[in-house]
Formats: structure tokens, C-alpha cells, sequence
């Protein structure tokens, strides 16, 4: 039997593309799965709901801020390569797969260490940390964007292969609007801060509300649960015309009913936009990592797929970057066709032939 560890964790947009991949090769005979994570982050919640195998192991990140958790971090990652190790030799997994983030770092050097072959893919336009530092050691890696090939000084056992995205079905429109309650003669427009909601984005768009209804538009709006009430009560004057919800678990259906998407730059979202062939204006987390949501929000915009207005510019431009966008319906369509031309449909089942190829190769 074959068997893969799956190494990437802390936020969903390094989860969910390794879930993507995961599916994949459930989908095939003799293939078992395990996913190394932490015990207090997403993937803890996620995984064994899932119904795949899950170990937990000590690692952190590195805060920006003075914590005490910052001095225990060379502690963490020892303790953590050891448990790493354990896993590797009581296991015996044919392959790794690291999809970033501080999780994937101790497990992959196991896999060095123990001379376990490693795939490594990367979902930001600017890779992270733990996938530049183990692309020497990688047989493949796999990147979502162009740009991203810059970062990599071998070339060799690098592909495009775009971001895996978990098998979710294309809904129809009228069939999607129709889940909502929402009314097919009228534009929609999603609002989504990833998962958790965006504070400063739910305001900027409380602000244009009555501009976009005169408009005939209509909301679809995932408000996370900080804001949900404080949303939820200020429009029930719109009654027919927005949707709040805490989080929109049938998110397919969001994306099927809409025509433009607002947003943050989360690498699942960004998958999500390009997979589902959604126009969107980007208004990126300042505070990621490695400012990767800019970064990722860049790579549409240079493909002329999106707009990005920054957090700190969003009073200022929100506004008149969104309405622009409304009020040109040309200019949508020609951003729908470009960020389509992006899309890489068959991402996970790509990355899960590879796996289980170098798997063969190294059973």
C-alpha cells in the first residue's frame, strides 16, 4: 500500500490545497493518507472530520510581537523534527507532500533525514519560507503562478501546474441564486473576508450598499462571526437584496450566483476566484505573512483578472474602484475571460499522479 504524510497546516490556505490533493488519491485503490499538523489550528478541526489519519506535533510560528512563545521556538522545532522523525520511521510513508507553512518545515526535514522523497507545492505568488528553504531536496514542486518560478534557482523539477482546489461542482446561476432566495434579474455581488470575516471590509462595503442597490445589484455577504450580528442587524432594511451570513458552508453556490466578488487575497480564496472564473476586487490582509495576500492580490491584478485597493487606501479608493467596476459591465467581462485563461482545472489530479508516481518509484 502506498502511503503519503501530508505536511502544511496553521491556516487553511495551507490545508485545504493538500485536502484538494488528498481527495485525489483517496479516489485510487491501496493508497493510505496521514496529515502532521498542530493540536490548536485548523487542521486539528478540519482533518478528523475529514475522516483522514491526523498527528499533531509542537511546532509554531514566529510572532512579530515580544511573546515568550518566540525564546521557546528552537525548542519547538527540535522537539518537533523528533516527532517528526518518529512519525517517518513508525509510518514509513513513500512520500511527503509539504504545502507550506512552519508545520511543513520539521516534517520535511525528517523526510531528509530519513531520505523519504518530498513534492512540495506551493500556493502564493511569492513561496514561503519552508518551500524555498526544502526546494533543494524536493523531487517536484508544483507552483500556482508564472511569477512564482523566479523565486527557484533549479528549474528543472519545477511545473506550473497551478492551485489545487477541493472537487467542488460548477453550479448553474439560476440554480445558485435560487439557494439564496436571490433574483436572477439582478447582478450579485459576493462579499467574503476568508473564513474569519474582515471588520475593516464589511465597513467599506456597509458604506456602498445603497449605491450598489440603486444599481441593482444584490449581496451575497459572509461576514465571519466577529461581525455577523452588527451586519446582519444594520440591513434588515434590504431585505431582498443581501444575504448575511456567519460563514457560507456550500460556498460553490456563492460563487455560482455571483458576477463580481469582493475580498481579501488569501491563497484559497485567490484559487477559489480563478477556479470558479470570477472577477473580483482585492482588498489584501496587511498583516500575512511575507505580504503574501498582496502579493497573491499582484498576480491577478498584473493579469488584468482583478483589482487590488489596499487597506490603507481603502477610504479612499474603495468606493470608486468597486462602483467603477459595477458601472462597466465590458470591463468585468474582459477581467472574467483573463482570470479564466489562469485556471489550472485539474491542479490536484496533477500533483496526486506525481505523488503517486515518485511513490512507485520509491516503494
Amino acid at each position: 500500500m502506498v502511503r503519503v504524510v501530508f505536511a502544511g497546516g496553521g491556516t487553511g490556505g495551507h490545508l485545504f490545497p493538500a485536502v484538494a490533493i488528498a481527495e485525489r488519491l483517496m479516489a485510487v485503490k491501496d493508497v493510505d493518507v496521514m496529515f502532521v499538523g498542530t493540536k490548536n489550528k485548523i487542521e486539528a478541526r478540519v482533518v478528523p472530520q475529514l475522516g483522514y489519519k491526523f498527528r499533531a506535533i509542537w511546532i509554531g510560528g514566529f510572532s512579530r510581537k515580544l511573546k515568550l512563545s518566540n525564546f521557546l521556538l528552537p525548542v519547538k522545532v527540535f522537539v518537533s523534527v523528533f516527532q517528526s522523525l518518529k512519525i517517518m520511521l513508525t509510518y514509513k510513508p513513500n512520500v511527503v507532500v509539504g504545502t507550506g507553512g512552519y508545520v511543513s518545515g520539521p516534517v520535511c526535514a525528517a523526510a531528509v533525514l530519513t531520505r523519504t522523497p518530498i513534492v512540495l507545492q506551493e500556493h502564493n505568488s511569492y513561496p514561503g519560507v519552508m518551500t524555498r528553504m526544502f526546494a533543494p531536496f524536493a523531487r517536484e514542486i508544483h507552483v500556482a503562478f508564472e511569477s512564482s518560478k523566479k523565486y527557484f534557482r533549479m528549474r528543472r523539477n519545477l511545473y506550473l501546474t497551478g492551485s489545487p482546489v477541493r472537487n467542488m461542482p460548477k453550479v448553474k446561476r439560476e440554480e445558485a441564486l435560487d439557494f439564496f432566495g436571490l433574483s436572477a434579474e439582478r447582478q450579485t455581488l459576493l462579499v467574503t473576508g476568508g473564513s474569519l470575516g474582515a471588520v475593516r471590509l464589511n465597513s467599506a462595503v456597509s458604506e456602498v450598499i445603497d449605491d450598489l442597490i440603486s444599481r441593482n445589484y444584490q449581496l451575497i455577504w459572509q461576514t465571519g462571526s466577529i461581525d455577523f450580528e452588527r451586519i446582519k442587524e444594520s440591513q434588515k432594511k434590504h431585505p431582498d437584496y443581501i444575504r448575511v451570513e456567519k460563514f457560507v458552508e456550500r460556498i460553490e453556490f456563492a460563487y455560482g450566483a455571483a458576477d463580481i466578488a469582493v475580498c481579501r487575497g488569501g491563497a484559497t480564496t485567490i484559487a477559489e476566484l480563478i477556479y470558479f472564473g470570477l472577477p473580483s476586487l482585492i482588498v489584501p490582509y496587511p498583516y500575512a505573512a511575507a505580504n503574501h495576500q498582496v502579493e497573491n492580490a499582484r498576480a491577478l491584478v498584473e493579469s488584468e483578472a482583478a483589482v487590488m485597493v489596499q487597506e490603507s487606501e481603502i477610504k479612499e479608493k474603495f468606493k470608486k474602484e468597486l462602483l467603477g467596476l459595477v458601472d462597466n459591465p465590458a470591463r468585468l467581462a474582459t477581467m472574467r475571460e483573463k482570470i479564466k485563461s489562469l485556471s489550472h482545472q485539474d491542479a490536484a489530479e496533477v500533483i496526486a499522479k506525481a505523488v503517486l508516481r515518485i511513490a512507485g518509484a520509491n516503494a
